[in-house]
């Protein structure tokens, strides 16, 4: 795949199934509920590399221009002018849906401590990491810290406590909120550091990755076999499936990282017709507005599949929410466009 303007067009492509990835996550939530049919559990499973990509593209940009270090506050300051807007609009929209019978005990400090932890919506937790992630990279450029070698050794390390932590809650030996957890950047090092390395020295990388590219995608699919029998093997411990179905498994770590080298080791093989081009495109340029509102939009869809067509065959029930959800959000994305001057619309749709 070439360059699409700027921007690679093998990343439009990790961006855009990144952010099916979580429309489909969302949607297996309804759609498979408590079904631990194997079928389920692998569609499950295939999109755990979705957040961990987007992190993975974020270290990558930030380091792919050299410049970037010259000025490292002026890129922060930059990044998150992206990204903070739309987050606090849509957050403050948000609550305000949510508790719609309860405004006249409108709770300012519990808005602003959702706000600030990522949980007036569940997804919502992303946006504090990235926000993290984008300090991280800021103290490490100031530190004069970014030899590869230092990055992905650090990364790495503190990967490896979090993960241990992880499977220590699971098992219940030691007592942490796993969904507090995941609100820290360290959670996410290894996805974030491998981003670093990666657009540091790309080139390189993707020279060699093209080189052992089939076998970097058969142990891609080992990973993703094995996050499926994680799942199974972790769920009679864990009983709530929380940390069964997450990100932050061994093996579900493993399988997104290698997803996304994966997609750079095969991406001068791959060759879309102009229209699937396109539509990559479009949901690589819209992939953040999509996940802002996207579990919003599903909470109604949802009521009207029940009202509809249900009970139905799970799968259709899946295909029904997930393409809804994306029309649904797609056309509330494109009225916003086309009613909102330009010079707003990006404060509230961040594109």
């Amino acid at each position: 795949m070439q360059k699409a303007s700027n921007r690679f067009a093998e990343f439009d492509l990790i961006r855009a199934l990144a952010i099916v990835g979580v429309v489909i996550t969302h949607a297996g939530f309804i759609a498979f509920s408590d079904d631990r049919r194997v079928l389920f559990i692998s569609i499950d499973s295939l999109q755990l590399f979705c957040v961990p990509a987007f992190l993975l593209l974020s270290g990558f940009f930030l380091t792919n221009k050299l410049e970037n270090q010259n000025n490292p506050t002026l890129i922060v300051k930059k990044r998150l002018s992206r990204i903070i807007p739309p987050y606090l609009f849509w957050s403050v929209a948000a609550y305000i849906l949510i508790n719609l019978g309860y405004l006249k005990k409108f709770d300012l400090i519990s808005l602003i401590g959702h706000i600030l932890t990522g949980s007036v919506m569940p997804p919502y937790y992303f946006i504090v990491v990235i926000i993290q992630c984008y300090f991280w990279w800021w103290l490490l450029v100031k530190l004069n810290c970014l030899e590869f070698r230092k990055i992905l050794a650090l990364g790495l390390a503190i990967q490896i406590i979090y993960t241990i932590l992880f499977y220590l809650t699971a098992f219940k030996y030691i007592s942490i909120p796993l969904p507090l957890m995941e609100r820290w950047i360290f959670s996410w090092m290894l996805p974030f550091s491998t981003g670093l390395v990666l657009g540091r020295s790309y080139d390189r990388i993707q020279e060699y990755l093209q080189r052992i590219k089939i076998p970097v995608l058969g142990v891609t699919i080992l990973f993703y076999l094995a996050s499926i029998w994680e799942n199974y093997a972790l769920y009679i411990v864990d009983s709530d499936g929380w940390f069964a179905r997450s990100f932050f498994k061994l093996s579900a770590q493993g399988y997104a990282i290698l997803f996304v080298l994966s997609i750079v080791a095969f991406s001068k093989s791959i060759r879309l017709p102009s229209r699937g081009a396109g539509l990559i495109n479009i949901l690589a340029a819209y992939s953040f507005p999509i996940y802002l509102l996207d579990f919003a939009v599903i909470r109604y869809v949802s009521l009207v599949f029940y009202k509809f067509f249900d009970p139905a065959n799970i799968l259709f029930k899946l295909a029904f929410l997930a393409s809804t959800n994306f029309i649904v959000c797609s056309a509330i994305i494109y009225l916003l466009q086309k009613v909102l001057p330009k010079r707003y619309s990006q404060y509230i749709l961040g594109i």
